[in-house]
């Protein structure tokens, strides 16, 4: 579908204080038919205005809307995060977006992740089978229905099979995929929004590559991701009424292993979903 503008003299009159995420995704054009678009910064939590750069005179654009008063390192900076925004910028779930996530460029390179995730998507799930089976030697459980009336126990172990393992095992397959089996870069690029083809197929062939397969994985990881905050919650509100001090030895010991299990995962799940951040921020999806 062709793309409304709508009509401005000039980019000051874009008022970033008064976009809301319904109008986040308006387009401009300017007097003299340059483009504009405008995009929520992750890094710096501010709404920011981006040129629609259709050709290299409109690049140029970037380094005007750097500032005349900023230094020369600050520009330049600023420059390389302008430089790799897009038209068109992978829509990030609302309730990832919610959460505002700083994305870690620390180790945001793709092929290093897909190493790592290969070896921690089995540990992740040893991890969360492992706390199911604790609360339920623990008996902590074993009186509690959801809401549905349904035993707790199964209904964390439902929950951990349809929301994090079914996606976690695509995860698993797609990097497999992409290390030792990669398909043509046409594949990808075939799967990939079209909105975003023209932008891509301008990138090095490389980075093409890269971009397709972050891209690829990302609903997946979202899902695997959401799946784990959900059965995190579920199991805080399943314990909090917990009364441990009852139990007997073992099964005291038991519900502790099950709490510092918890407590790891939760830490754990903030820091992977800041790094797969990094991974789309560096590949340039987001």
């Amino acid at each position: 579908m062709r793309r409304q503008y709508i009509p401005i003299n000039s980019v000051s009159d874009i008022d970033t204080s008064r976009i809301t995420t319904r109008s986040i995704e308006n387009r401009y054009v300017d007097s003299q038919g340059r483009r504009f678009a405008t995009r929520f910064n992750l890094r710096t939590r501010r709404i920011e205005i981006v040129p629609i750069a259709l050709g290299r005179e409109e690049a140029i654009l970037v380094k005007r809307m750097a500032g005349t008063e900023r230094s020369e390192e600050t520009s330049n900076s600023e420059m390389r995060i302008q430089n790799r925004v897009h038209p068109n910028p992978m829509k990030l779930p609302a309730w990832l977006v919610a959460m505002n996530i700083e994305p870690d460029m620390t180790h945001a390179e793709l092929h290093g992740f897909l190493v790592e995730a290969e070896r921690e998507m089995q540990r992740n799930g040893e991890r969360y089978r492992g706390l199911i089976q604790s609360l339920k030697m623990s008996s902590i459980l074993e009186d509690v229905k959801d809401g549905n009336q349904h035993d707790a126990i199964l209904e964390l172990t439902n929950t951990y099979e349809r929301d994090i393992q079914a996606h976690a095992s695509r995860v698993q397959a797609m990097v497999v995929e992409f290390l030792r089996f990669p398909k043509p870069l046409a594949s990808y690029l075939g799967q990939i929004d079209r909105n975003c083809k023209k932008y891509v197929e301008k990138l090095e062939m490389d980075k093409q590559k890269k971009y397709c397969q972050a891209y690829l994985l990302a609903g997946e990881m979202f899902a695997v991701f959401k799946g784990c905050l959900e059965l995190i919650d579920m199991i805080g509100r399943f314990t909090a009424d917990a009364k441990p001090d009852r139990l007997n030895y073992d099964r005291k010991g038991a519900y502790e292993s099950a709490m510092q299990t918890l407590g790891y995962l939760k830490e754990s799940l903030h820091q992977e979903m800041r790094s797969f951040m990094g991974v789309l921020t560096f590949a340039d999806v987001i």
